[in-house]
């Protein structure tokens, strides 16, 4: 896959631009992180309702990350991959793609009124669907853990994050993402959802929220080929 200009770049760099006009990436991990930490300490005491909608994902995006790039909130410009490897959602169908997250989810009625298995089965399917649109150009992983952090909630359970790592995470939504298979979401699931009464044993409060500091590989801008549009057109029904 192609690489191309990236606009959300700092010039000659691989570093993202910012409002305090870092340069360097891990001065900029460690600001973030601060940045993020800080804005989900006041969030956390008063998160409001679940929508299921996109908008609500864009509300909690800007407000996580409003101190650091003049685009929180906003939806990608680009098309984009994972280290050059299988594209996210093409631009192009974004809007497609958008309404079949929201009706899936309504369909499932927000994950509310379902046993514990029911509800890591659909919530696997749901949660997949919504990071392979991956709409915005950083952040998504962080802004999706709170988005189902709040579906969670108002369905009756909630989610014990520090019982696994950042790469488990990765690496089930990776999998799912690249064979629509979520065999490793649904075991991840299984790990750290319980229900509201049930104590969360890590006391991590934020510990998803935090990006670790492991080799991954960055989004990148790329240049989608007739096969990626056509697996889009295939999983929506595009003629």
């Amino acid at each position: 896959m192609e690489t191309v200009f990236d606009p959300y770049l700092i010039p000659q760099t691989r570093v993202l631009k910012n409002k305090s006009n870092i340069n360097n990436q891990i001065e900029l991990d460690k600001y973030e992180n601060d940045a993020v930490l800080t804005r989900c300490s006041i969030l956390y005491e008063n998160l409001p309702h679940a929508e299921g909608t996109v908008k609500q994902l864009q509300w909690i995006h800007h407000y996580l990350f409003q101190d650091v790039y003049d685009w929180a909130g906003q939806i990608r410009t680009i098309d984009m991959s994972k280290g050059g490897g299988e594209p996210f959602h093409p631009l192009e169908y974004m809007g497609v793609g958008i309404r079949y997250c929201e009706q899936t989810l309504k369909n499932d009625n927000l994950l509310q009124g379902l046993s514990i298995d029911e509800f890591i089965s659909k919530l696997s399917v749901n949660y997949n669907n919504f990071n392979v649109l991956h709409p915005f150009r950083e952040g998504n992983g962080r802004t999706q853990r709170v988005f189902w952090d709040i579906v969670a909630r108002d369905a009756g359970y909630h989610f014990d994050w520090g019982l696994i790592t950042q790469r488990v995470n990765d690496e089930a939504s990776i999998q799912a993402k690249d064979t629509n298979k979520t065999k490793l979401l649904e075991g991840m699931f299984h790990i750290i959802t319980k229900p509201l009464n049930i104590e969360l044993l890590a006391q991590q409060q934020f510990a998803h929220l935090v990006e670790e500091e492991y080799e991954y590989a960055p989004n990148v801008a790329s240049v989608l080929q007739d096969k990626d549009y056509a697996a889009y057109k295939t999983r929506y029904g595009i003629d």
